[in-house]
């Protein structure tokens, strides 16, 4: 087989260089700057297309989400799990209400039972639900307090009591009669419960959904 003159050979080494330098230009130049950095931008735009579709599915749920918000608000309204006021302020002070008319139902003389003192108290539990307490304590007949007892424990709304505490006081003489009484002083929580409601940053308010 002849080779190829010098000459020929020269330039087709050359030629042959200069394609391989062009592809190394390419390859680790354009390559690399355009081809690379069109694929990171189709990445993104596919994150962004799936962030998109995940938005769109949460929008299209907010009629669903409205209309179950207020299912629930109107299930809360009627619910006697719930005292009926909106706020502590206003539910401790209708349950003290509530705590003396079924006091003075069961002892309209104030010898036989009256209360000593009623506290409001803010629970720390961390429980689903505000509960509203207030601290109780009677001076009682025994008669008297099995009755109120009983009311307000069957009571709608509902409400619980703990901390139940009773001791017998030494007797007194009743005025105008000549017969020794004795007494009991009794302690304990009254509470109820009311939606606890969070506060979002557009001043809006999230209520808790509601035990079925």
């Amino acid at each position: 087989m002849q080779l190829l003159p010098k000459a020929e050979n020269g330039r087709f080494l050359a030629l042959l260089l200069a394609l391989i330098a062009a592809a190394v230009v390419y390859l680790f130049g354009v390559h690399w700057w355009f081809t690379e950095r069109h694929l990171e931008i189709a990445s993104e735009m596919s994150d962004l297309r799936d962030q998109y579709a995940r938005f769109k599915a949460k929008a299209d749920q907010k009629p669903l989400i409205d209309r179950q918000l207020a299912d629930v608000r109107e299930f809360e309204a009627g619910n006697p799990a719930f005292l009926p006021e909106g706020d502590f302020d206003a539910a401790a002070a209708g349950l003290t209400q509530r705590l003396k008319q079924i006091v003075s139902s069961h002892a309209p003389d104030p010898q036989r039972c009256q209360i000593i003192m009623n506290q409001y108290s803010r629970s720390t539990e961390p429980d689903p639900f505000e509960r509203v307490v207030i601290k109780v304590r009677l001076r009682c007949d025994l008669e008297p307090f099995a009755g109120i007892l009983y009311d307000l424990e069957s009571a709608s709304p509902v409400l619980f009591i703990e901390e139940l505490a009773i001791f017998r006081q030494q007797g007194y003489l009743v005025p105008g009669q000549n017969k020794l009484s004795n007494y009991l002083d009794i302690r304990f929580d009254l509470f109820g419960f009311i939606p606890k409601t969070d506060t979002r940053q557009d001043g809006s308010a999230r209520m808790p959904f509601a035990p079925a």
